[in-house]
């Protein structure tokens, strides 16, 4: 991620561009500014004025915390995920029981997207002062544990998401460019009630338990998939581990760019499962000009337990897959982990990723006590590299329980 194309980019949406992405949904709209907080030659809302503000906090930055200059030695990054896989592909493939479950399971799924080629795919949309009641709904909860993803809108103000992209931006830059963790703009969003409200929300419907920590993050650009191993049996793709990601949207989205998505749970699974089966013929060794046999279920085998992993593109998607609704600052994104949800690169985009982590989990308790440890000393959170050759880190400011704005957000630290 470039922080000064970013902050180039955010600067290039005028007061006026924004005011027309923002809707004031209540409980927003009540929140009208008093006369002497408002010019009275103007009748626009008080979120336009903050692009004003921000020119002056370039300079004298309100949240501009004092930080030690000093280097540290970073954490080492999680490198479980990678062999876990490999503990699970020597398994799997090597007992011919769990084989056949996993070709069965294969044929089920490629079927499954078959039958969805011709249909309406979407994508589940709730505004936030909706969600409570509409979560309550078991068809609406289906729906979404059936696509894949759910976007909510209006969670936080346009204005309140854009201040807190420009201000990390600005630290980054600071920085050189070095990534922050534990930037006041960053825990205010992890500690915003109704940000919190939302993940806990979710997470009860389609994880059966609102107890969550709260994953720290840095901002990132676009959006994108996380891989995970694959189930051997239909059993509830949403019962894997980490499957749920949460992003809180921060800045507007750039013109000609767009996140491709394949809008169902299926999808996913097969994302999960694809590299591990490989076609017999490759899609040139046909002469037709369809590759509905190429695609075709006769085409494909599970590999050799000696195999590589096979490669990462999904041709069965190609016929579902569609432009992902646009996201606008303050709205929130929930999809599986696995799901193929892909922003074009360059895409000027800022997302901040708020994965909850079930409390009760395996090693959540062990989890959330080193990213306590890692907030206090200013380091990057437990899994989190260092972009340094040398494997060196430039501290944060260190982190303290008052630091954090509310009694839900120190919950979700673990305090």
């Amino acid at each position: 991620m470039t922080y000064r194309r970013l902050l180039t980019s955010l600067a290039s949406h005028p007061p006026s561009s924004l005011s027309s992405n923002s809707r004031l949904i209540p409980p927003y709209a009540q929140h009208l500014p008093s006369l002497a907080q408002t010019p009275s030659s103007s009748l626009r809302p008080p979120y336009e004025h903050t692009a004003q503000v921000a020119n002056v906090k370039v300079v004298n930055r309100s949240l501009k915390s004092p930080m030690k200059f000093e280097l540290l030695l970073s954490n080492p990054q999680n490198g479980s995920g990678a062999s876990k896989l490999d503990q699970w592909k020597n398994e799997v493939l090597s007992n011919d029981q769990s084989r056949a479950g996993l070709e069965k399971r294969w044929r089920e799924v490629v079927g499954g997207l078959e039958r969805l080629r011709d249909g309406q795919n979407e994508v589940p949309q709730i505004a936030f002062q909706r969600l409570s009641s509409e979560l309550s709904s078991a068809s609406t909860v289906n729906k979404i544990k059936d696509t894949g993803l759910v976007v909510v809108r209006d969670v936080v103000r346009d204005s309140e998401a854009i201040e807190w992209a420009r201000e990390v931006l600005l630290s980054v830059g600071e920085r050189g460019g070095r990534a922050v963790y534990w930037h006041p703009s960053l825990l205010s969003a992890r500690s915003n009630p109704s940000i919190l409200s939302a993940n806990s929300q979710v997470s009860s419907a389609l994880l059966s338990s609102p107890e969550v920590y709260l994953k720290a993050s840095t901002i990132i650009e676009g959006l994108h998939p996380q891989p995970i191993i694959p189930p051997t049996t239909s059993s509830d793709l949403w019962s894997t581990p980490g499957s749920l990601l949460s992003h809180l949207t921060l800045t507007p989205s750039i013109p000609n760019s767009s996140t491709i998505v394949s809008p169902t749970i299926l999808a996913a699974e097969y994302a999960a499962l694809r590299p591990f089966f490989r076609s017999i013929k490759s899609k040139i060794s046909f002469y037709s000009s369809s590759s509905a046999e190429y695609l075709d279920l006769q085409n494909w085998e599970l590999l050799d337990p000696s195999s590589p992993v096979g490669e990462m593109d999904l041709p069965h998607l190609k016929s579902i897959q569609i432009i992902h609704p646009e996201l606008t600052p303050g709205d929130m994104v929930f999809y599986h982990s696995a799901l193929p949800i892909t922003t074009s690169p360059n895409s000027g985009q800022v997302f901040l990723p708020l994965q909850p982590i079930l409390k009760g989990s395996e090693g959540s308790a062990q989890w959330v006590e080193e990213q306590k440890k890692a907030f206090e000393k200013g380091v990057p959170p437990p899994g989190e590299a260092v972009g340094d050759n040398e494997g060196l880190w430039l501290l944060e400011e260190k982190g303290e329980r008052g630091m954090i704005g509310s009694r839900a957000g120190r919950d979700a630290m673990g305090y």
